[in-house]
C-alpha cells in the first residue's frame, strides 16, 4: 500500500509549526509548555513583514566555540608530544628525532 504523501500546504503548515514552536521556545523557561493548535497559527500571507526567528542558526556558535576547542586541543596535544619527542623524553619505537 502506498505511503500517503502531505500536501503543499500541509508541508507549509508544519515547516510554520516548527518555527513558531522553535521561537516561543527561546523565549519561555524550559518548565513551561505550550500547546498549539495549527488553527491557532499566523499564516504568513496574513502579516508578511513579522519576524518569526531572528536567528537563522542558533547552534552555529556553539558548534563553532566546540570546534575550536577541540581543535587548538589536538594542536596543543602534537606541539607537547613533538616537544618531549625531541628531547628524548618519551620515545615511541620506529620514530626518529
Amino acid at each position: 500500500m502506498a505511503k500517503k504523501r502531505k500536501t503543499r500546504e500541509q508541508k507549509k503548515l508544519a515547516d510554520l509549526h516548527h518555527k513558531f514552536i522553535h521561537a516561543l521556545a527561546s523565549q519561555t523557561p524550559p518548565a513551561v509548555k505550550i500547546q498549539i493548535q495549527s488553527k491557532d497559527l499566523i499564516s504568513p500571507s496574513n502579516k508578511p513583514n513579522q519576524r518569526i526567528s531572528t536567528n537563522k542558526y542558533p547552534y552555529l556558535i556553539k558548534d563553532l566555540s566546540k570546534t575550536g576547542i577541540l581543535t587548538l586541543g589536538i594542536l596543543a596535544f602534537q606541539i607537547i608530544l613533538l616537544t618531549l619527542l625531541k628531547n628524548h623524553v618519551v620515545t615511541i619505537p620506529g620514530i626518529g628525532y
